[in-house]
């Protein structure tokens, strides 16, 4: 098994409802979905994924990849927000 991280937008099933009667999503129903999911396969992931919508539908994505956000920003070198980085911890003198 291995780890996949599947992202994108989904309508909640308020709003899967709301579209069948008006036949667009209401922008308060979309919302986003980030998780990580222990899978055999890619596509397994996503069925994962799509089970725990309960009711809901994909508005954009399911996009897998075996790297995190947070992985693939620090690869691309986009900056860091200060104060968040992680640094070593100072020894103390006694």
């Amino acid at each position: 098994m291995g780890q996949y991280y599947v992202e994108g937008l989904f309508a909640n099933k308020q709003g899967v409802k709301k579209k069948i009667k008006t036949g667009t999503y209401p922008t308060s129903s979309i919302e986003p979905y980030a998780k990580s999911i222990w899978a055999n396969n890619p596509q397994e992931a996503i069925q994962i994924a799509t089970q725990e919508l309960a009711g809901g539908a994909w508005t954009e994505g399911p996009y897998v990849s075996q790297m995190t956000e947070e992985q693939r920003m620090r690869t691309m070198g986009a900056p860091e927000i200060p104060g968040l980085s992680s640094r070593p911890a100072n020894k103390r003198k006694r």
